[in-house]
């Protein structure tokens, strides 16, 4: 690349704000984006905290999917899982929204930015080709609390930015830095625990690094203060 590349906590401020963003939460938030997006039934939306929308009136029509805590009044509420969002029915005119703890706060950090993708494995070499076509400085945000043992999400923004300053038109590459990063997800023991903690863990972890599951570059639009539009690129 002969642009600049860095990777930051989306809890620091942003020196400048030009440029692209990439912000990565694979467990679960940008795998259950991906997920809803690619069932192409309806629009999807995210927001940066359920409590910020408790007042939304557009809300109420939503499908929501979220961990948070708070009580929201909406049409259906379900689990930030994609498991939950690859086998849920979903009617073309009904809206999607995710809200999640770490992953949609970090994209809206971020909106400053020309654009901003959902990084993720499941897209991973679709997301690294349309990167390597821009003509800017990337920045890359792994969706964590330095305290937090979220290590999926430092991973993949570190396998990305190896994939980006090595041999970004070699596939094969491309593929090579994904499955390193799969295989150090795995052996630090995340999968695992997230299998033991939520009903439906194994089956979240599984599908969130499944590398090139889906083949769309997906990237938010900020139409409101409390909602941004996911696209496809």
């Amino acid at each position: 690349m002969n642009h600049p590349l860095s990777i930051r906590s989306w809890l620091e401020p942003f020196p400048t704000n030009d440029g692209v963003a990439v912000v990565f939460d694979v467990f679960r938030c940008c795998s259950t984006i991906h997920t809803l997006y690619n069932r192409s039934e309806g629009p999807l939306f995210v927001a940066p905290s359920l409590k910020s929308v408790l007042q939304e009136e557009r809300v109420r029509e939503m499908r929501v999917f979220s961990e948070l805590s708070q009580p929201v009044e909406c049409s259906e509420r379900f689990d930030n899982s994609p498991a939950e969002a690859a086998r849920t029915p979903w009617t073309q005119e009904r809206p999607a929204l995710v809200a999640t703890t770490t992953g949609t706060p970090a994209m809206f950090a971020a909106k400053n930015f020309s654009r901003v993708y959902v990084g993720s494995l499941v897209n991973f070499s679709a997301l690294v080709t349309h990167l390597t076509t821009l003509d800017c400085p990337i920045t890359l945000i792994p969706a964590t609390f330095p305290e937090a043992k979220h290590v999926e999400d430092e991973i993949t923004a570190q396998a990305m930015a190896t994939a980006l300053e090595g041999f970004a038109n070699l596939p094969e590459f491309v593929r090579q830095c994904a499955n390193h990063a799969r295989e150090q997800i795995i052996a630090s023991g995340r999968p695992a625990f997230l299998t033991q903690k939520l009903p439906t863990g194994g089956e979240d972890t599984s599908l969130s690094m499944e590398i090139d599951r889906y083949q769309k570059v997906l990237a938010l639009r900020f139409e409101h203060p409390l909602f941004a539009r996911v696209e496809e690129v």
